[in-house]
């Protein structure tokens, strides 16, 4: 037997687990990745390495050798697309009977992504559709990378994401204070007399709204951090202090006097809902999900 027919013989999930764990700092962590062992991973990279007749990887810390990034970089794509022929086998690339997975955080199904969804159920019956409103940007954009999503909708986006996905924007969102009793104020400084709550200041709108603030000569200390929307709206109902959310995450309470939009004297930072996607990579139903309901 050759080594044409070595290759051929090899099974592709092997070349899965070896690229999981080129993007990862551990076989654990791609095995976290994976849903797999530690042992799992390193086992089945050790019998590609056998079967390739080449070491990918130096051990402790996990490495990848100079062959096993040529490798990588060759095949990475490749093996995407095969996912992706997959993915659409399985959508069967029409919306009557189709399958779509979005990645989407719980505050933006909730204001927005739920309702397209309800549309799309009641205009196709036996459309099957699965949510990941749980996990992060970074852990939604690797799932989508994975082929185990196929697309997301997204406020904010770290820079370091952008690389290889394709953003679409689809509605301007606004952000803004709330608070428990009616606030406003009509001189800028006063607003460091109160107490906030925001989410992490790496967070895209956190650096918008500092950017703001700087340029005014202000500056505001959180008296409570929380990394979700529904959390700080939360807080702001029960007193803590005034919270900085996307206010069509809030409406329902500012429509029925929950909560106040804090009257200040100056524009706040503006942001777009964006469907993320790797290029080339949506299906058919895909597309028509994103132009007959999310667009509209």
């Amino acid at each position: 037997m050759d080594n044409n027919d070595n290759i051929n013989n090899i099974n592709l999930n092997l070349f899965r687990y070896f690229i999981a764990s080129v993007e990862s700092n551990s076989f654990a962590e791609a095995g976290e990745k994976l849903g797999y062992s530690a042992t799992n991973v390193s086992t089945s990279v050790s019998t590609l390495e056998k079967q390739l007749g080449v070491q990918l990887f130096t051990r402790k810390p996990l490495k990848p050798t100079d062959i096993g990034m040529e490798i990588y970089e060759a095949i990475k794509n490749g093996l995407a697309n095969f996912d992706f022929a997959y993915v659409i086998a399985q959508s069967k690339n029409d919306l009557e009977y189709g399958k779509i997975s979005i990645g989407c955080p719980s505050h933006i199904t909730d204001f927005f992504l739920m309702e397209k969804v309800a549309n799309a159920i009641k205009d196709y019956p036996n459309l099957q559709v699965n949510l990941d409103t749980e996990s992060g940007s970074k852990e939604l954009i690797q799932s989508l990378k994975d082929n185990k999503i196929d697309f997301i909708v997204l406020d904010t986006i770290p820079e370091e994401d952008k690389k290889d996905i394709d953003i679409k924007e689809i509605k301007e969102v606004e952000y803004v204070f709330v608070s428990k009793e009616k606030i406003h104020i009509e001189k800028l400084k006063d607003l460091e007399k109160y107490k906030y709550i925001l989410t992490y200041d790496n967070r895209v709108s956190n650096i918008k709204l500092f950017e703001v603030l700087k340029k005014n000569n202000i500056s505001i200390k959180p008296i409570l951090r929380c990394p979700t929307t529904e959390q700080r709206i939360n807080a702001a109902r029960l007193g803590i202090g005034i919270a900085y959310v996307m206010k069509d995450a809030v409406q329902d309470e500012l429509d029925n006097n929950e909560l106040y939009e804090v009257e200040i004297p100056v524009k706040l930072p503006r942001n777009d809902l964006k469907i993320v996607y790797l290029k080339n990579h949506l299906t058919k139903v895909d597309k028509q999900f994103i132009n007959n309901y999310l667009m509209k």
